[in-house]
């Protein structure tokens, strides 16, 4: 067996894949992602092996070398060739590292929960809170460096009791606090507390939702969720009275997702 750090172009990705005569199912999600990684410049050498039997079979790497033919991005890999072709049934058997893991790794406290709040708070900003998007482990650990403040809104020492999700109190602790600290501080102690509520109040309006839906079968969506907690915060903003919270619904789905004001 050998071991060798290579330079792969996508032609000698392509010429590597010329010997993947027998593996499993390529998963196109997996390659998108890979690609999606390649061309945003996270792939980083990490010690993976792209692996060869000792017949010139490729025994694991399919995914990352149809990424580099995808993306036409060169990139560099550890490769080794002349392994037992019965290896294969003891690769990717352990536990993948999830995001919370690498932020963890970095030093971050309550680094799973940070990871959540990071990944809410990127797709409000980008537009995308009702959308199942997939994130990878480098670019959650981008979305750190792009809203450090998070670790301000990490709000661990709140009893939520079952009224928000905390990856929702911590992204909505994050939005509000950068259009008002004093008021997201109101926020909490409206909601969480159940402080000087009284009937109109779209913070009163806002927790009786919550905890109608706390003891209901069906729970809230996240995106839900957080759209009603920028609707009552906003109606508050603005020093509204309101008797219930309103989501426009189209199909089931939010026509347009509120803006924090």
């Amino acid at each position: 067996m050998k071991a060798e750090l290579k330079t792969i172009t996508p032609e000698i990705a392509a010429k590597m894949l010329e010997a993947n005569t027998s593996n499993r199912p390529l998963t196109e999600s997996n390659v998108a992602g890979l690609v999606k990684e390649m061309k945003g410049g996270r792939w980083k050498v990490n010690g993976d092996m792209i692996r060869f039997s000792d017949s010139n079979i490729i025994i694991d790497g399919q995914h990352r070398l149809h990424a580099v033919v995808r993306s036409g991005i060169t990139i560099q890999s550890w490769v080794m060739d002349g392994l037992p072709s019965d290896v294969f049934d003891t690769i990717d058997v352990g536990k993948r590292r999830s995001a919370g893991d690498t932020l963890g790794c970095r030093g971050e406290k309550n680094a799973c929960r940070m990871a959540a709040a990071l990944i809410m708070i990127d797709k409000y900003m980008t537009g995308r809170v009702e959308k199942s998007v997939q994130y990878s482990n480098t670019e959650v650990e981008g979305l750190l460096g792009k809203y450090p403040d998070v670790r301000e809104s990490l709000m661990t020492t709140i009893n939520g009791k079952g009224l928000l999700l905390p990856s929702v109190l911590d992204s909505c602790h994050y939005l509000f606090s950068k259009k008002d600290r004093v008021m997201t501080g109101v926020f909490m102690d409206k909601i969480f507390k159940g402080v000087g509520l009284e009937e109109g109040d779209p913070w009163y309006v806002l927790r009786e939702r919550l905890l109608t839906n706390s003891i209901a079968n069906a729970k809230l969506s996240k995106a839900f969720m957080m759209a009603l907690c920028i609707k009552a915060w906003n109606a508050a903003r603005q020093g509204k009275r309101i008797t219930k919270l309103q989501l426009n619904l189209v199909e089931g789905k939010m026509g347009a997702f509120p803006v924090v004001l």
